[in-house]
């Protein structure tokens, strides 16, 4: 990304109410002031973060510029707020391009922020989360680690392994000083690598949140498999009817369940059929079920045989068995299940909070319900964390051995590693890599 130049782009979705252009870069004021006119100047001092009502050709708009280093970016920035329309805010777009700014890439504003200081790694692949949360826990997540939790985590741990590399050299550059290495310092390496960890540990929680995950409704025919998926969806998306195989094809739903983003599937009924179509979707079905991260599997508790009902039940370690239509057969004794189970009624909407406690249970490891955590790093940094623990623990049996010079290799291993996640020691490609997933105009 060439950073001297100026750059422009629809920061807001077009088509609603109002359209957001920004611009960027040294000549920012000056192409603004070439687009857009009214009573006022957007670069006097008094009118500096000022909305200013004016014109963009034919469409009234407002303008405001914000002179650097206090802007997003970090230099000259203005902004353009025309009606929302395609029309129009492809007309303000052509404006800019033709008084000299450039279309912006993807991610070139965020990453103008980090170049400048305004932002560190961790921070700008927040802004990206934020903007993509899918649920309220990730949106909180996302907004803490923007803020500087996890950076100041990293931070901290960059600093004392720096601190311990310069122990060890200083040791190592005057040998003849005959200074000892203070037996403290392995204990140090020690909490560092038990910090690495615990960062480490909230990966798959980071990446739930993030990501989402899928979730098959899976059974026999009319076990109640599309009354739950209603029910769980808040939308009558699937037919319900008593007649076995109404279902003929999955049915999804994008929902949010213990603060996860889910993809909720409804499947056909799994049974033996002569007919063709019911045969594509129960096919449709054990593809669903397979490559789903979690299943509720579907039982009719008061099926006349429920060692039938159980049969062809595929277990996995997120599978939970859902023994529906309770309040047919509330008494009823049910055979144990090699997963967890619980007894629910979706059409008179009984047991779902106790499914949703064993479905946060199953995710995250606990009984309540998910809680957002105070920070959860993404793929990138659990793989760099990785191999910083990896120096760490290697640096320690170093340590402990007496091959100090050893120790301070390890140690340099791990604190590049960590300068990756945050930006110190990134290189320019890294730099593409992040960036280039980000939306234009962010």
């Amino acid at each position: 990304m060439n950073t001297a130049d100026t750059i422009a782009a629809p920061a807001s979705a077009v088509g609603g109410a109002v359209t957001v252009i920004r611009i960027s870069g040294p000549e920012a004021l000056k192409v603004l002031k070439k687009v857009w006119c009214g009573r006022s100047d957007p670069g006097a001092e008094n009118n500096h973060r000022k909305m200013l009502l004016g014109r963009v050709g034919f469409d009234h708009a407002l303008a405001v510029f914000m002179p650097g280093p206090r802007s997003y970016t970090g230099d000259d920035v203005g902004e353009i707020h025309c009606h929302g329309g395609a029309a129009a805010a492809a007309n303000a777009m052509n404006a800019l391009l033709g008084a000299g700014a450039r279309m912006a890439e993807p991610g070139e504003f965020t990453c103008r922020a980090f170049l400048n200081g305004k932002l560190d790694l961790t921070q700008a692949e927040a802004v990206a989360d934020l903007i993509s949360a899918g649920s309220d826990a990730a949106f909180k997540l996302a907004g803490r680690q923007l803020a500087g939790a996890l950076s100041t985590k990293l931070n901290a741990l960059y600093d004392g392994i720096s601190g311990l590399i310069s122990e060890c050299e200083a040791r190592l550059d005057f040998p003849d000083e005959e200074l000892d290495f203070d037996p403290a310092d392995g204990a140090k390496i020690e909490a560092l690598r038990k910090e690495t960890r615990g960062l480490l540990d909230s990966a798959r929680t980071g990446a739930l949140l993030r990501d989402g995950i899928d979730v098959v409704l899976a059974g026999k025919t009319n076990a109640g498999k599309s009354s739950l998926f209603n029910l769980l969806s808040g939308q009558d998306r699937a037919i319900v009817t008593p007649i076995p195989g109404t279902t003929r094809d999955t049915v999804t739903s994008h929902i949010v369940l213990c603060d996860l983003p889910v993809t909720l599937t409804d499947t056909a009924g799994l049974r033996e059929s002569p007919d063709p179509v019911e045969q594509l979707g129960v096919a449709r079905s054990r593809r669903a079920i397979a490559a789903a991260k979690a299943v509720f599997w579907v039982l009719d508790s008061s099926a006349p045989d429920l060692t039938e009902e159980t049969s062809g039940m595929e277990v996995t370690p997120f599978t939970i068995a859902v023994w529906n239509k309770s309040d047919l057969a509330p008494d009823r004794a049910l055979p144990p299940l090699p997963c967890p189970a619980v007894r629910i009624s979706a059409t008179e909407n009984l047991g779902v909070d106790e499914l949703l406690g064993l479905f946060a249970k199953l995710i995250y490891g606990e009984g309540e319900n998910a809680r957002v955590p105070e920070v959860a790093v993404n793929a990138r940094t659990a793989a760099l964390l990785t191999e910083s623990a990896e120096g760490l623990e290697q640096a320690s049996a170093r340590f402990a051995s007496g091959e100090f010079e050893l120790a301070a290799s390890d140690l340099r291993r791990a604190l590049h590693a960590v300068g990756k996640i945050i930006g110190k020691t990134a290189d320019p490609d890294v730099l593409e890599e992040i960036f280039r997933s980000f939306c234009i105009g962010k």
